[in-house]
């Protein structure tokens, strides 16, 4: 696949969810022109950066998510119209009902979620220690699930990224971001993720969620949860174009 001239790809019907993951670094050969394609307003922020990791996963989240709805809609990466929430989430300037996205990025990663489902969310974190790690735990989990939680170090880490990242590819879904308190929203690992306790909305609760947990590297933990039940969710390497 030619990462600098956008391929034609099926849309997910209704029922299927299409997650990319991308390792920055397996793609430095085209960082300048997805580069090229930012907007003005995204190379504004570009700038403010101050470190250079943190400009390249800009333009990496920015540039792949220009390279897969260029891929999927049509229009070239350039003429993409984005705009973003008051959480930070990008969305379709014009509208687009074909397809919902969301984005998100940690050290060398970038996640990308597409569905015909407009309640769409990803997250992705890297599992490096964190000395905040036990108020973390009180003030991000609930009872039941810090109970749950085994008492090696690295392991207990491991067990709260899942419920982190879980929580909030789930609140990125209803638009909130983690402007909500993560305490009241519970999930579930085992048997397989699910969201107990959803996010309190004020037009009415999503009754119908599905989740899922996997790891793109040994240290990375990435999520994705989509107001649906019943579909499918496919997981491509935007490097390869391998499904898997």
């Amino acid at each position: 696949m030619n990462l600098t001239v956008p391929s034609a790809l099926p849309l997910p019907d209704a029922k299927t969810v299409h997650v990319w993951q991308l390792q920055c670094s397996a793609t430095q050969t085209v960082r300048s022109h997805w580069q090229s394609w930012l907007s003005p307003d995204e190379r504004d922020r570009l700038q403010k950066y101050q470190r250079a990791a943190d400009r390249d996963r800009f333009i990496y989240s920015r540039g792949g998510l220009r390279y897969l709805l260029a891929s999927y809609l049509g229009p070239s990466p350039t003429a993409i119209q984005l705009g973003y929430g008051a959480y930070g989430r990008p969305y379709f300037l014009d509208a687009q009902p074909r397809l919902h996205f969301n984005v998100a990025h940690s050290g060398d990663w970038v996640i990308i979620g597409l569905s015909q489902c407009p309640q769409i969310g990803v997250d992705v974190e890297v599992a490096q220690p964190r000395q905040r790690l036990p108020s973390l735990i009180q003030h991000c989990l609930t009872p039941q699930e810090r109970d749950s939680l085994t008492l090696d170090p690295t392991a207990q880490l491991t067990h709260f990224l899942q419920y982190w990242t879980l929580k909030e590819a789930h609140l990125k879904a209803v638009g909130l971001g983690l402007s909500y308190p993560l305490q009241q929203v519970q999930v579930t690992l085992h048997p397989e993720p699910a969201i107990i306790c959803p996010a309190h909305l004020p037009n009415g609760p999503i009754t119908t969620w599905q989740a899922e947990l996997w790891q793109p590297d040994p240290d990375v933990i990435a999520a994705v949860c989509v107001g649906q039940t019943a579909c499918t969710i496919q997981r491509f390497n935007l490097a390869t174009a391998a499904g898997r």
